[in-house]
């Protein structure tokens, strides 16, 4: 009888242990900030108190991307002096250009002034202006469509903007490409670099050129186009010197022997998350972001590597759906059919196969073509055939659409944003319909083999209302 008693009260006991345990873990996962600020049920709020010979000073100079104490209220949760600073390369300077904005991009830093202090584990959030998008759909949509792929993408939410009190706009938050988003992903395991030629970096008098003549493409690349080009780590400054998290030594080492594999060709699944890779492409492919790896330009996408393998993570859409103005020509904008049923074969712009060799092994490959293939099937029917792009692209304008119409700084009007938002999708319903030609055999996945009369007709769509 004492026996079957202290089992009981064993058992009473190990069940309360467990459930404290499991209280425990329920809490954690409720407290973290995924489950926070990236809720995407309702749009946030952040409040930026800043003094105000800082802020002055912000927009007498903003492209110095200078550091300032701030206290921040998030969702009526205060922080005290977390850093604040603006961000943005081309963002950044075409708005310090313009005398009638001072929408600027902002990083938040949680950590800069006080290392034991974050936001519930994240350290910087990035609120993004929503520049060059009258939707204010591309980035968030985009990576939608990346996450039903299978691809990691960053977590992202819509956000309130105040200034000191007074209301500022409405920001896509971002949560920062860092040693959190590898752990939240990849259990903290493996180096995270954001490769970018370093051409890119334009000053105010540049970006005035640009405006005035137009883009001029980066001559070359050191690293960002992950061409293998000897074993010194010193020729790669494009990946070593942006890396986003701990990087040794052997680290660099990795990512080197993995790149010579790549350009060899060969035991490719040693060097390569062919899977995720396969799944990345067939995402960014489908969205025609040009401002990317498959342009000209070599930024936008982060490099991921662990025990020797690489993949690629998505960054920065604004420019998708086929709005990247530079590659845009009077032929496209009149009738932009050829343009919209671009070969998901030939995605290439500006650039060829062989300075592309993150891409260039998925089409040099029959069983390598034929997941890509096979990926793009299960995309192009799991998302948009069966009508749930179309339902939540809807789902989430109809949340933000109120804060659109109030928006004080907007870039855009409110009808300009409406239409932008139907453009899309009917830009992505056009593609989708396109693209299943093209994998049915009806429409060539190669550009230079396809036949104007298969076209899915898209003389209607105007690239240039979402820009």
């Amino acid at each position: 009888m004492k026996n079957i008693k202290n089992r009981i009260l064993l058992l009473i006991t190990v069940t309360m242990v467990l459930s404290l345990v499991s209280g425990c873990d329920n809490k954690t996962v409720k407290d973290s900030y995924e489950n926070r600020l990236f809720d995407q049920s309702y749009v946030h709020e952040v409040d930026i108190h800043i003094s105000e010979e800082d802020w002055a000073d912000l927009l007498n100079d903003p492209a110095s991307k200078t550091k300032y104490k701030v206290d921040i209220i998030v969702d009526g949760e205060e922080f005290k002096e977390v850093s604040c600073s603006t961000k943005g390369n081309s963002s950044l300077y075409f708005v310090a250009a313009n005398e009638d904005s001072d929408r600027y991009s902002f990083k938040i830093n949680f950590s800069k002034n006080n290392k034991d202090q974050t936001y519930h584990g994240l350290k910087t959030i990035n609120l993004g202006n929503i520049y060059s998008d009258p939707s204010y759909l591309k980035d968030f949509m985009s990576y939608e469509i990346f996450k039903k792929a299978g691809v990691n993408v960053p977590l992202v939410s819509y956000t309130w903007v105040k200034i000191n009190g007074e209301d500022h706009g409405l920001y896509l938050a971002s949560e920062d490409m860092a040693d959190s988003f590898i752990k939240r992903n990849y259990q903290g395991k493996g180096v995270l670099y954001k490769p970018e030629n370093d051409e890119l970096e334009l000053d105010m008098d540049q970006i005035a050129q640009i405006q005035q003549n137009g883009l001029e493409y980066p001559s070359g690349s050191k690293g960002a186009d992950f061409i293998y080009i000897d074993d010194d780590p010193e020729s790669y400054p494009d990946i070593f010197e942006n890396a986003e998290s701990k990087m040794e030594e052997a680290d660099k080492i990795r990512v080197i022997e993995a790149l010579k594999g790549l350009a060899s060709g060969k035991d490719l699944e040693q060097y390569l998350d062919t899977e995720e890779l396969i799944r990345y492409f067939a995402a960014h492919v489908f969205l025609m972001n040009y401002d990317s790896y498959t342009g000209p330009m070599l930024h936008n996408y982060y490099l991921y590597e662990n025990n020797g393998r690489l993949s690629l993570i998505p960054w920065d859409y604004n420019s998708a759906f086929a709005t990247f103005k530079s590659v845009l020509t009077e032929e496209t904008l009149n009738d932009p059919t050829a343009f919209i049923n671009s070969g998901i074969d030939t995605p290439l712009i500006l650039t060829d196969k062989e300075d592309r060799p993150m891409w260039k092994w998925i089409v040099e490959d029959e069983e390598y073509t034929r997941k890509y293939h096979e990926q793009f099937r299960k995309l192009m029917e799991d998302y948009f055939v069966s009508g749930e792009f179309v339902s939540r692209t809807d789902e989430v304008y109809k949340l933000i659409e109120p804060y659109i119409s109030k928006d004080p700084t907007a870039f855009y009007t409110i009808d300009q944003s409406r239409k932008a938002y139907q453009t899309l999708k009917d830009f992505c319903l056009t593609r989708s319909e396109s693209i299943l030609k093209q994998l049915d055999g009806n429409l060539s996945s190669e550009n230079d083999k396809q036949d104007p009369a298969d076209y899915v007709d898209a003389k209607d769509i105007h690239i240039l209302d979402m820009r």
